[in-house]
């Protein structure tokens, strides 16, 4: 004989058992019970007569009060002179829904609007949150409805809001909460950038090594100033340890 069950099952999920038997000689009775939550469910008590039998019994389990728990599934044979009897465990866990956030953009000035999505695979979940970087509340929806999976929110920047990482905050029915961050910064132009040109490969033939140095301000104008550089060699395998340090890399 042999028993085929999932190691997990979901609740409120399809799920099945099958049950094989072969070679046999008599007729006997088979009977198969679910122990779950304190409860002995029969999911089969009937009497086989043929010699090879495969068959497979559909189930479901109901949502639990805790996110995990174990059920039983009893396999029971009987017969005239045959008699056997199989008890397995199963790992019972709470459907819980996939959810996705997505922003408009990861970062953005003071005052700007942020547009986000929710997109989930289970449309009922608890309402969902943001919080500034001191953890403070800033908006909230208790009813969130999707729609088809998916909902779109909005909401603005404050003239002068805290800067650093917001986080959108999203809680389910399980409990867990699932999380995406985004960041607030003042962007300031740069009034200037500077550019560095050399060659990618130098050679121990060279005896001279051109760089160009070149700054530029936005409107085109260059930048006046010093400049100041240093060039290294690093060795990825030192030929000798004696030198600590110094082996790794020599600088001009």
């Amino acid at each position: 004989y042999m028993v085929l069950l999932p190691f997990l099952i979901h609740t409120d999920s399809p799920e099945k058992v099958c049950v094989q038997l072969t070679h046999l000689n008599e007729s006997v009775t088979l009977s198969t019970t679910l122990e779950y939550q304190g409860e002995n469910r029969s999911l089969i008590d009937d009497v086989v007569s043929e010699k090879d039998v495969f068959t497979c019994i559909p189930f479901s389990l109901p949502k639990s009060s805790s996110w995990s728990s174990v059920a039983f599934l009893t396999v029971t044979v009987k017969g005239a002179t045959l008699q056997f009897r199989s008890r397995k465990s199963m790992l019972v866990k709470n459907y819980d829904s996939l959810v996705f956030i997505q922003t408009d953009k990861p970062v953005y000035k003071p005052g700007q609007t942020v547009l986000f999505r929710i997109v989930s695979l289970d449309k009922d979940f608890r309402p969902l949150n943001e919080t500034d970087p001191k953890q403070n509340r800033l908006y909230q929806w208790t009813k969130a409805e999707l729609n088809m999976g998916l909902i779109e929110l909005v909401f603005s920047l404050t003239s002068e809001p805290i800067q650093g990482t917001y986080r959108v905050v999203v809680q389910k029915t399980s409990g867990k909460t699932v999380q995406h961050p985004f960041s607030v910064e003042e962007y300031v132009l740069p009034k200037f950038e500077v550019t560095v040109k050399m060659p990618k490969v130098i050679t121990i033939l060279d005896e001279r090594l051109k760089v160009t140095v070149c700054g530029l301000y936005t409107f085109g104008k260059p930048v006046p100033g010093l400049v100041s550089f240093r060039v290294c060699r690093k060795f990825k395998q030192p030929a000798a340890t004696c030198y600590g340090e110094e082996a790794k890399a020599v600088c001009d």
